[in-house]
């Protein structure tokens, strides 16, 4: 689904941009990077200042690459994939490496957001 949204269209022809899902891959893996460097930087004293050092190095290369998205990508699909996206690898990440617990509640929070994603990249403009 999200295929669709990253492809260029250029004289009738439609190409996959592998740039543009890489792109989308990387931002959410620095976002997951820099929160993971957060979280492990607010465990401990010690570690407090490269946890923050860490997760502002990753997040600043998502935000570069969040602008390599908008250039490859119309902007309000791009930072909807990338930082809908991003959220929910966050908190896989978290639950898988940090041990959180999210309840119920919370994972149909997560599985609506990958609906709202899948939404928002597959509609037509002006469809409602």
């Amino acid at each position: 689904m999200f295929c669709d949204v990253l492809l260029h269209r250029e004289q009738g022809r439609t190409e996959m941009t592998i740039a543009s899902i890489l792109t989308v891959v990387g931002f959410w893996a620095m976002q997951v990077f820099s929160q993971l460097f957060f979280k492990w930087g607010s465990m401990a004293d010690s570690h407090w200042l490269w946890g923050f050092v860490g997760g502002n190095l990753s997040g600043l290369c998502s935000v570069f690459l969040l602008m390599f998205a908008y250039k490859s990508m119309n902007a309000s699909i791009a930072f909807g994939i990338c930082t809908g996206g991003a959220f929910i690898a966050v908190q896989l990440a978290l639950v898988l490496l940090f041990r959180s617990e999210l309840s119920l509640l919370q994972w149909i929070g997560v599985g609506m957001t990958a609906v709202g994603m899948i939404m928002f990249a597959a509609a037509k403009r002006g469809a409602f």
